[in-house]
């Protein structure tokens, strides 16, 4: 497939970065100046491959080879674009998280599809050990010990569960499931990486093993891992996320002389372009899932609700971690209300949702279960309330309120565990935050000002151009503030919040009736 490339004019600035950002439904490429102006874009779908039933658990996986030459179809179309290519200083990749593969150590070939966050296939077993008297000990000795001390390091132990969403359990039943896998990790052949680790291997023609933070699930924690015994000979080295170079491109590949500057997860990367970078600011991402992300400072957040502790980026002199809550399905569930013909063009539902009467028609956004704050991997999807003169207008209104309700779901999770300061305003990125309806909806029930960045959907790479334009010394730390430009400030409805505050309500009873639907 060709990419889609804007402009197709040459590029004569003196310096330029690229960011690779390979998002769950999207392959993008994107070209910055030396100011960190967004020059020109290449991209192609992403094509994610279903299969499997309820009742085993849905896969969700992506072809590695095709994921390559789209990798470096986009890249190719953007190097394209720049006049002088020895103007090119450095390349930033942001990609989504959690998504594994592995690979066999001698001839480099992949031994299976990439395995992405969204697959379900370890559900199962990811219960069984929620339900195992081993996990059952590690909470109560966990909750013993933050009574005892009160460090926060126990508390997350008290409340530890295993997901699906997470590489460790999913590794493990792909490999079980392998006698290939098997036999090449008894031979000390297997290779496993996430997406960013592949990606530095084949970018490096198979010279380089790593990953770095914000990419590494759970840190590589080495207790939890060790109590179900993960393979932990397989894991990369650890990095840093950008501040000096990671490694070289092969030349042979591209015809360029480029180091990778900058490497990190979509989120964190959202999280920088929206200029979270002190402790309290909040960046809301709208795009495959609905995500949100709060700077934690340099101490990661012990959650009791369902709030994750990641790192956010690390550099050389500099260590920062978020909190993020998230919702899968934002993204899926407008898809599937076009398919089924409830509108046209996705711009329009905004519209349609204001001119929407009022009816106590809910929508339930599960096609994935539900994630923050209850992580039901079991609820199902519904609209609740639909009547013989139930319109098209008031089910697009329903989908959008669903959404703006699971992030005031999250945001009420954030405000009443972090224990610190939110900042007063709150920005937000991502495809989905371009409707007006779900932004306005979300200021109103947060009660804050909500900022939309420019070009909202190419937050994560700005985000990662920026940490790479920053290990090649086009810019410092203190010009980041300049490259942050807010297109639309929401403020909140205040004559409209208790009106909102009571459908949330309704919403809440009938998200119940929901869950556990597939135990």
């Amino acid at each position: 497939m060709t990419p889609s490339i804007l402009p197709s004019k040459k590029s004569t600035a003196k310096k330029h970065v690229i960011a690779m950002d390979v998002g769950t439904t999207t392959m993008r490429a994107c070209l910055f100046d030396g100011k960190c102006q967004l020059v020109a874009v290449a991209e192609e779908p992403i094509k994610l491959e279903f299969s499997g039933s309820d009742a085993e658990g849905v896969r969700a996986e992506i072809d590695p080879d095709l994921l390559w030459d789209q990798f470096c179809s986009v890249l190719r179309g953007v190097i394209d674009v720049v006049k002088d290519i020895s103007s090119i200083c450095s390349l930033g990749i942001s990609c989504q998280r959690n998504t594994f593969i592995c690979w066999n150590k001698q001839s480099g070939l992949p031994c299976h599809k990439f395995v992405t966050w969204k697959d379900c296939r370890a559900r199962d077993e990811c219960k069984r050990w929620n339900n195992s008297l081993t996990l059952k000990a590690l909470n109560t000795f966990g909750g013993l010990l933050y009574f005892l001390t009160r460090q926060s390091r126990f508390k997350s132990a008290r409340m530890f569960a295993f997901l699906s969403a997470m590489v460790t359990h999913r590794l493990m039943v792909t490999i079980s499931q392998s006698p290939e896998l098997q036999l090449l990790m008894k031979q000390g052949n297997l290779m496993f990486g996430c997406l960013d680790t592949w990606l530095i291997h084949k970018l490096t023609g198979g010279r380089v093993h790593i990953t770095e933070p914000s990419n590494a699930s759970m840190d590589w924690g080495r207790t939890l891992l060790s109590i179900i015994s993960f393979p932990t000979s397989l894991l990369p080295k650890h990095t840093f996320t950008a501040g000096r170079p990671l490694a070289s491109v092969d030349s042979h590949l591209f015809g360029i002389n480029v180091e990778i500057g900058a490497v990190a997860g979509d989120q964190q990367a959202a999280l920088f372009a929206t200029g979270g970078w002190n402790k309290g600011d909040v960046n809301i991402s709208l795009g495959t899932g609905s995500f949100m992300d709060v700077n934690t400072g340099t101490c990661p957040h012990a959650s009791m609700r369902g709030l994750y502790p990641l790192v956010a980026w690390r550099f050389p002199t500099i260590y920062c971690y978020t909190a993020e809550g998230c919702a899968h399905d934002t993204a899926l569930i407008l898809k599937w209300a076009e398919s089924i013909g409830l509108f046209v063009d996705v711009t329009d539902t905004s519209s349609m949702a204001k001119r929407a009467k009022p009816s106590d028609l809910c929508f339930v956004p599960a096609f994935g279960g539900i994630q923050t704050p209850i992580n039901d991997y079991s609820a199902c999807c519904a609209f609740l309330g639909i009547r013989p003169d139930t319109t098209k207008e008031q089910m697009v209104r329903s989908i959008l309120e669903s959404i703006a309700f699971r992030v005031y779901q999250i945001w009420d999770t954030v405000r009443k565990e972090v224990g610190f300061k939110l900042s007063h305003i709150v920005r937000c990125c991502g495809g989905v935050s371009a409707n007006d309806f779900v932004c306005e909806t979300v200021s109103t029930l947060i009660n804050r000002p909500l900022q939309r960045i420019r070009e909202q959907n190419f937050a994560s790479a700005r985000g990662i151009a920026m940490m790479a334009g920053l290990t090649a010394g086009l810019w410092n730390l203190e010009n980041l503030p300049e490259m942050v430009c807010v297109e639309k400030t929401f403020d909140p409805i205040a004559s409209q919040r208790d009106i909102l505050l009571e459908r949330f309500r309704k919403w809440e009873a009938h998200l119940k009736r929901c869950l556990h639907f597939y135990d």
